[in-house]
């Protein structure tokens, strides 16, 4: 059994081997070890505005949320709820606020 270790096949095979495991590191490093960072905080706000376009406040409704689809959803139920109010979604990633829809809700 000894033998076997010292047989020139068995280099090979060893020497083959530890290449194709080196470049299977070397290939999947990057993607094991790379940092995803996700600096996009994004927040949506819902802004209630009166007939005339002034922002108002509505008591009971919730007006922060993480996702733009929830975000549109509640806008148009509080659209059939208060027919008389438009509602738009303040886009804010990392502190900088965009308008982001107003009509067609």
């Amino acid at each position: 059994m000894s033998n076997d270790l010292k047989s020139p096949g068995f280099f090979i095979i060893a020497i083959l081997g530890t290449i194709v495991m080196a470049g299977f590191f070397l290939a999947f490093f990057p993607t094991l070890f790379k940092k995803r960072i996700n600096s996009k905080s994004a927040v949506y706000t819902l802004v209630v505005l009166d007939v005339y376009g002034n922002k108002t406040n509505l008591n009971g409704l919730r007006t922060r949320f993480q996702n733009k689809e929830v975000a549109l959803s509640f806008a148009k139920f509080y659209k059939k709820e208060f027919p008389l109010y438009d509602f738009g979604i303040i886009h804010e990633i990392n502190g900088i606020e965009k308008l982001m829809i107003t009509k067609n809700i």
